[in-house]
């Protein structure tokens, strides 16, 4: 799948007006902490970007998550940065530290040009497709700059475009090899969707037991509910009511992860809207929408956060309800959600494939938005899961085969301009030392080997 997919990255550097470089700022130390939040698909905002709105963040990040292939942008801004490199090296800068071939791109923010401000990005891979990164940033720059949503919309779009060779334009038209591949692609794609479909159904196993108990108590809860003459309170009851029956149905006829996904956004609208009632009840302003209790959905919506670290990881900020606070405020430990595995019953972030489409929902709002799920071993099992499924797919299969095709042709012809090379070399009596490849990483970061560099393109506004 690496080499089909290759990582997308794009990083928004935004500064401050007038705003000078601090002395003290660190380019290695700051890039390497943008690095380390480009290990997943998505959107990563820094907190002192203002350019972005959250429903504009949210868009993009449904973008990036449903694109072709996993796409990874950053927002940053220019006053943690200082410039310390310049054009397509800022990109490789990322790409160094994050370690993955793909797309990565920079758009720095400054008051202007000649201040520094521009879009930036280059394509790292030694296989795999080559994507038409350089015609990427030109359309987007000249189509929206310097507008930052609709530039990192139009280049997602045409960023994840396959620069393809002849050959794989030209095969539709020979009509017995049309026939051919066409039953193959048929077959392929029935075996994908077979055994996706295996996987799902596995899923529900896990999961619809856990919900038919979530949907029983949920309902009960709702039952006990007092009857209310106030129109505003009876109208908040109905809905919650109408809500958990919609997602009783909804489990009834489930066949896959599409189905877990919509019973558990159900479920999480259904507990917001038993907090909204008790607000009204307190004569209290209906609260904005929050994410799930981390420990346990079920819990409801988050109310405050705390610093919590697993027994196997790092210390992390999660949103957590008003009980989980209150222990965690005791020094308790917290009640976490529990799901029996083969032999022992563990915490249901490590069941990262079976509760993946259970996750999704009950961290989505609904309208499109979804909030940040804080587990990033959960996150990366999920988007493997979600990798396996596309590679089997017929357009990836057959996109990995031109491009190894590409790719032999690439090192014949390398490999015929070396030994030509050579000849030239013993004929005239001289030694030729080979010089430093661009393959060579230029600092910090990933490992000591920097791919080979497949595309990219450079524009200030």
């Amino acid at each position: 799948m690496k080499r089909l997919l290759g990582a997308f990255a794009i990083i928004a550097l935004s500064a401050l007006p007038a705003l000078p470089a601090h002395a003290d700022t660190d380019p290695d130390a700051y890039m390497n902490e943008v690095a380390g939040h480009l290990g997943d698909t998505g959107v990563w905002v820094d907190p002192d970007v203002k350019e972005l709105t959250f429903s504009e963040v949210a868009t993009l990040d449904a973008a990036a998550k449903s694109a072709s292939a996993p796409i990874r942008i950053a927002v940053i801004p220019a006053a943690k940065f200082d410039m310390a490199w310049e054009g397509e090296e800022i990109a490789d800068q990322l790409y160094d530290r994050v370690g993955v071939e793909g797309v990565y791109g920079v758009l720095v923010d400054a008051n202007s040009q000649s201040a520094g401000r521009g879009f930036h990005a280059v394509q790292r891979a030694d296989h795999g497709p080559t994507y038409k990164v350089g015609s990427a940033v030109d359309e987007a720059v000249d189509c929206c700059a310097p507008d930052y949503e609709p530039m990192l919309e139009r280049f997602i779009q045409r960023a994840q475009v396959v620069d393809k060779p002849f050959y794989v334009d030209a095969a539709p038209y020979a009509g017995g090899l049309a026939g051919v591949i066409g039953l193959w692609y048929g077959l392929t794609a029935w075996g994908a969707r077979r055994t996706r479909r295996q996987d799902e159904k596995a899923h529900l196993k896990v999961t619809k037991p856990l919900l038919d108990e979530e949907i029983i108590a949920l309902s009960q809860q709702v039952s006990a509910l007092p009857t209310v003459s106030d129109p505003q309170q009876s109208k908040l009851s109905k809905d919650v009511l109408d809500t958990v029956e919609k997602a009783r149905h909804r489990l009834d006829e489930a066949k896959g992860d599409k189905d877990i996904e919509a019973v558990t956004t159900l479920l999480g609208s259904a507990r917001y809207g038993m907090v909204c009632l008790d607000a009204v009840r307190a004569g209290k302003p209906i609260p904005e929408p929050t994410a799930p209790c981390f420990f346990d959905p079920r819990h409801g919506p988050s109310t405050a956060e705390v610093e919590w670290k697993p027994e196997d990881g790092a210390a992390r900020a999660v949103d957590v309800c008003a009980a989980c606070k209150e222990r965690d405020e005791a020094g308790e430990e917290p009640q976490i959600r529990m799901v029996k595995g083969w032999q022992l019953s563990t915490p249901y972030w490590e069941h990262a494939e079976d509760l993946a489409a259970y996750v999704d929902g009950y961290w989505s709002q609904g309208d499109g938005r979804v909030w940040w799920f804080p587990d990033s071993d959960f996150r990366r099992r999920s988007e493997q899961m979600r990798s396996r499924w596309r590679a089997r797919r017929p357009g990836a299969r057959f996109s990995r085969f031109s491009s190894d095709v590409g790719s032999s042709v690439g090192d014949w012809a390398a490999s015929s301009n070396s030994s030509s090379s050579d000849g030239d070399s013993w004929s005239s009596g001289r030694s030729r030392r080979s010089s430093w490849s661009s393959r060579t990483r230029s600092s910090g970061g990933g490992s000591s080997r920097r791919s080979s560099r497949r595309s990219g393109g450079s524009r200030g506004f």
